[in-house]
């Protein structure tokens, strides 16, 4: 008898977390998320002084020259020119950049014995990995929605027909516009539809 009000009371509890879930117009979706890498300026105290004592200095790697590409001249190894002047060519290549180990300072009010350098890095604003978001479930995704969202795309510069069809074409524009925006990719979320203005 206790095994069947255990049964009955869980087919209850399963049929209203369906019946949740069913009329719910939001759901949720582990989605792929890239990293935010944003470039920003960076300024260090060098000490120019020659005593450290009491001064609370540390050994800071810094880039003192960019890194870059360039043109240059090197020799072609196949060359059989009489004249070897005739055998250089012009090259693209990546200059790596220059760094320095200097000492620097916590901020400019230590010492008056100082330089100051400005440099630029990359700070990680968000890591890639996985995310929770927010989606439009999939018996949400009226053929009136798909509309708008191929429209605001269209409107983004993504070469698409309006059809009111989630067809490649618009999974792929969908997905690029994300990528483009740093949104969660994959599936269509809220913050995609906001981001595109539709509500």
């Amino acid at each position: 008898m206790r095994s069947h009000i255990t049964l009955f009371l869980t087919i209850i509890v399963v049929g209203l977390v369906t019946a949740q879930n069913n009329n719910s117009k939001i759901c949720k979706a582990m989605l792929q998320v890239d990293p935010i890498i944003e470039t920003t300026e960076k300024t260090h105290y060098i000490f120019t002084g020659s005593d450290t004592t009491g001064l609370n200095v540390k050994m800071t790697k810094i880039t003192i020259m960019e890194g870059r590409t360039e043109m240059v001249k090197r020799r072609d190894k196949n060359c059989t020119k009489p004249n070897i002047l005739d055998c250089y060519i012009n090259v693209m290549e990546e200059v790596p950049p220059v760094t320095m180990n200097l000492y620097t300072l916590a901020g400019p009010d230590v010492t008056t014995e100082y330089d100051t350098r400005k440099e630029k890095v990359q700070v990680v604003r968000r890591e890639a990995g996985q995310q929770e978001v927010d989606i439009v479930c999939t018996k949400n995704r009226s053929k009136s929605l798909i509309n708008k969202i191929q429209k605001a795309l269209i409107a983004q510069g993504y070469p698409l027909t309006v059809n009111g069809t989630l067809d490649q074409a618009t999974n792929l524009s969908i997905s690029d516009f994300q990528k483009s925006k740093s949104l969660a990719y994959g599936d269509l979320t809220l913050e995609t539809l906001a981001a595109l203005g539709i509500k």
